[in-house]
């Protein structure tokens, strides 16, 4: 392959690999993006003649003239993203720069419109798929720059078929590896500058199956799907807890129930506990960060109670609204450390928890219009029994498991009913078994509230933190006793959830994806001046010795400095001897003519250092020097041997080694 159109082709490449990034980061109108994936990818393999080349610039020309238009009116007139259409206008202009005739000097043109491309792309919030494209293009790049500098060299010093070696290839690409990791090392230590501004980047908020502002009953006709999506990645800094399936991730509570559906009241009385009273829960505390997608409903998640909850961006702020659930203002993904209780109140003490402050009445002891067997059923349950733990107890254990669970939906809207699931079908969903309780013991008089979220998750051992998908989406209930606050109680019989999700083959590979994706949106989308922080003095720690493990004593601490200076040292010592391991190997008949331009140098007959060999035997016979006879058969054995690819026979090198000692004997 000549080397103009290895350079084509490597430019090209990089343009292809722009148009993937964009992809990767903000998408593309299906019609731009296939014709313009079909006309790079033919520029890979077809280049049309200089004549064609100047017939196909009469198209380009009023197409782009189309496309500036059209982003004007985007700009001035309708006033929407202006992005798409330039970019739009970007890929037909790159296209037509990779379809010109071999001949025509746009290298820089085609490397300024793909990193144009690759740059727009950042001004969305890419994924992993922009990681693989940013990497590749930095690879291609460095290889193309060089390919392209010793194209133009050839072609100023006349040289019409200069190949290129794998071995020179190789180390290229060797160099772009350098420089990404270069590249790597100042993204992590530059200065982070504030994020606090809303820009395209921004996550669009997005809506969930299970989980929003209310909890109905009506749907029927058909069943709950699985959908693997994830909600929330959750890491733990002292470890996985021992139980990840049992963890309720507490998101909105309502108290108003019309028959069919759960809502929130507007003007809802201050309804949440003291935090003195759930830190009387118990001792044991769980720290954990939630990294959540935004939501059009802004609640974060946390596992009740949560005694604390703050955000690690400025661009959410949380807080507590009247019912006691965690909501936040601001823009971005929320993400927020927690600290919460763990531990459940002794049953002894609810149950002599009689007296003491109650939210308002007429909020959660409302009921709609209910036929008459369901509170009878309730006061069926509880009739022998003398306080309202064991009430509730015996509800919940009524539920769990005289009920049977489904994912399977009503057939009409008839039996979509409360009635109808307690004393006909006896199956439901969780909505169903959550619903069942509380207004079973808000006809009993006890303060209770439908609660919404997500019980459990799967671990994620490549990212190390709990994935929790919409699988994961579930009912459950809070009842209220004084001086404890709400405590939570889950009516619903054990269910399979996501287990035949979890050991599916495709699993695995699924974790594996999301383990890297956030990685990639923590170390990078994500990355600001507090991570960066918590990087550096993680690292200044691990340099002194002064881990988080806490058994870094003063004694080893000059240890373990001693490890890290010898590692350094030792390094450097090892990239000092590879760059100076002997220079470059020469093949024999190299040596020769090397040997032959010195000897020649030190007689004054030099034609410079970077003239070519056929200047030098041209200086001979310019001065007519006795040598010159000799020295053009080694200059000519060397050429056939360098660049002709002819391996010499041993009586050819016998014959240069002659021809050798015959030319030095003339120029001493």
């Amino acid at each position: 392959m000549s080397l103009q159109r290895l350079h084509r082709r490597m430019a090209v490449s990089m343009g292809i690999t722009a148009l993937v990034a964009f992809a990767g980061g903000a998408g593309f109108e299906p019609v731009s993006a296939i014709l313009a994936a079909v006309a790079l990818l033919l520029a890979l393999f077809w280049q049309p003649d200089h004549d064609l080349s100047l017939k196909l610039e009469q198209v380009w020309l009023p197409l782009a003239v189309l496309l500036v238009l059209r982003s004007l009116w985007h700009i001035f007139m309708i006033g929407d993203d202006v992005v798409i259409p330039v970019v739009d206008l970007l890929l037909l202009l790159l296209c037509a720069e990779a379809l010109r005739s071999l001949d025509a000097h746009n290298d820089a043109r085609l490397y300024a419109l793909s990193f144009a491309l690759l740059l727009a792309s950042t001004a969305y919030r890419p994924g992993l798929l922009f990681a693989v494209a940013f990497v590749s293009y930095v690879a291609l790049a460095t290889v193309t720059l060089m390919v392209g500098h010793a194209r133009r060299e050839a072609e100023a010093n006349g040289v019409m078929n200069a190949r290129l070696g794998s071995r020179f290839l190789l180390a290229m690409t060797g160099l772009s590896v350098v420089c990404l990791v270069g590249s790597a090392v100042v993204f992590l230590t530059f200065p982070r500058v504030s994020q606090a501004w809303v820009g395209r980047g921004e996550t669009l908020t997005r809506s969930i199956v299970g989980f929003s502002d209310q909890v109905s009953l009506g749907e029927h006709g058909s069943r709950i799907f699985p959908n693997p999506q994830i909600v929330l990645r959750v890491e733990f800094p002292d470890g996985p807890p021992p139980s990840p399936q049992n963890l309720y991730w507490r998101g909105r509570s309502y108290d108003r129930f019309d028959g069919v559906r759960w809502s929130r009241s507007p003007r809802l009385t201050p309804s949440l506990g003291l935090d003195r009273w759930y830190e009387g829960w118990g001792p044991d505390r769980l720290n954990y960060r939630v990294y959540a997608i935004p939501l059009d409903v802004k609640v974060l998640f946390t596992l009740h109670p949560a005694l604390t909850v703050r955000a690690t961006e400025p661009r959410i702020q949380p807080l507590f609204d009247n019912s006691g659930d965690h909501i936040y203002w601001g823009s971005g993904s929320p993400v927020y450390d927690v600290v919460s209780v763990t531990a459940r109140p002794d049953p002894e003490r609810l149950r002599s928890a009689r007296r003491g402050y109650s939210p308002a009445r007429r909020h959660y002891t409302q009921l709609p219009r209910l036929p008459q067997r369901v509170p009878d059923l309730a006061q069926r349950l509880t009739q022998d029994l003398t306080n309202n733990y064991d009430r509730v107890v015996e509800i919940e254990r009524f539920l769990q498991t005289e009920f049977d669970y489904t994912l399977d939906l009503p057939r009409s809207a008839r039996e979509a009913t409360l009635d109808y699931f307690l004393f006909d079908r006896r199956a439901g969903h969780c909505e169903y078994f959550s619903t069942a309780m509380v207004v079973m013991l808000r006809t009993l008089g006890i303060h209770a509230r439908e609660v919404n979220g997500f019980r459990g998750g799967v671990w994620n051992n490549f990212g190390e933190f709990l994935a929790v998908t919409q699988n994961e989406a579930h009912s459950w209930v809070e009842v209220w006793f004084p001086e404890f606050g709400w405590v939570p109680f889950d009516p619903t019989p054990a269910s399979s959830g996501s287990g035949t999700l979890a050991t599916s083959w495709l699993w695995p590979g699924r974790l594996w994806l999301e383990g890297l994706q956030h990685h990639w949106s923590k170390w990078i989308l994500d990355y600001s001046l507090q991570a960066q922080s918590s990087l550096l003095s993680r690292a200044a720690d691990l340099f002194n010795g002064d881990g988080s493990s806490g058994d870094a004593t003063a004694s080893s601490r000059p240890f373990r400095r001693g490890l890290w200076s010898l590692a350094l040292v030792s390094t450097l010592l090892a990239g000092f001897l590879w760059a100076n391991r002997g220079g470059p190997r020469y093949s024999p008949e190299t040596k020769m003519y090397l040997s032959l331009r010195d000897d020649a140098e030190r007689a004054g007959l030099s034609a410079g250092r970077g003239a070519t060999p056929q200047a030098l035997v041209e200086e001979f016979r310019r001065r007519r020097h006795p040598g010159a006879g000799p020295a053009g058969r080694v200059v000519d054995l060397y050429l056939r041997a360098r660049f002709a690819g002819n391996t010499l026979s041993d009586g050819e090198r016998r014959e240069m080694v002659e021809a050798l000692e015959a030319a030095r004997k003339f120029l001493r």
